[in-house]
C-alpha cells in the first residue's frame, strides 16, 4: 500500500490512474475523483459516485472511512479515525482506539476541516472551513467552528433550476 500511495499521490499521475491504484490496492473508489497530494493510510475506504476529494486530503485509515454520493472534500481536510483513552499520569496517551468515520449523501467538508474519530455527518450537511467536528452532525445542518456547532439548517427539497 505504501507504494501505492506515494504513487496516487504524485501531482503527474492523472485522476483515472489514481483512482485505479486505490482500487488495486483495495480502496472502494470507483466513480470518484481524488486529486493530487492525498495521503491514504489504510485501504478501508469508500466513497460513494460523484464524490470529489481535492488536494492534500489525509485518510489515516487505522478504521474504516466512508464517504457517500456527491460528497465534496475541499482542500487540506484531515480524517483521523485513531485515538487513545486517557492513561495514567505516567503515560496520557492510554490504550489506542480505532473509530470509523461516515459521511452522507450530498455533504461538503470546507478545505482545512477535521472529522475525528467515531463521527458521523449526516446527509446534505456542510462542515465550514477550518471546523474541527468532535460529534456527529445531524442531516442538512452547517457546521462550524471548534468545536464544530450547528450554526444553521440548510434547506431541503430544493428544486434545481
Amino acid at each position: 500500500m505504501r507504494f501505492i500511495t506515494i504513487v496516487q499521490s504524485s501531482p503527474f499521475v492523472p485522476v483515472w490512474l489514481r483512482i485505479l491504484l486505490l482500487l488495486a490496492a483495495g480502496a472502494r473508489v470507483w466513480g470518484a475523483g481524488i486529486y493530487s497530494g492525498c495521503h491514504f493510510g489504510g485501504k478501508d475506504i469508500r466513497m460513494g459516485v460523484g464524490t470529489f476529494v481535492n488536494r492534500g486530503v489525509l485518510f489515516d485509515g487505522t478504521a474504516p472511512i466512508t464517504l457517500g454520493r456527491q460528497v465534496a472534500v475541499g482542500h487540506g481536510v484531515k480524517f483521523i479515525t485513531s485515538t487513545h483513552d486517557i492513561g495514567p499520569e505516567d503515560g496520557r496517551g492510554g490504550r489506542v482506539r480505532n473509530l470509523p468515520i461516515t459521511v452522507g449523501d450530498g455533504s461538503w467538508i470546507g478545505a482545512g476541516a477535521i472529522v475525528l474519530p467515531g463521527v458521523t455527518v449526516g446527509p446534505g450537511c456542510i462542515v465550514g472551513a477550518g471546523a474541527v467536528v468532535t460529534r456527529d452532525c445531524e442531516p442538512n445542518g452547517l457546521y462550524a467552528g471548534n468545536p464544530a456547532r450547528r450554526v444553521r439548517d440548510l434547506p431541503v427539497g430544493v428544486v434545481r433550476t
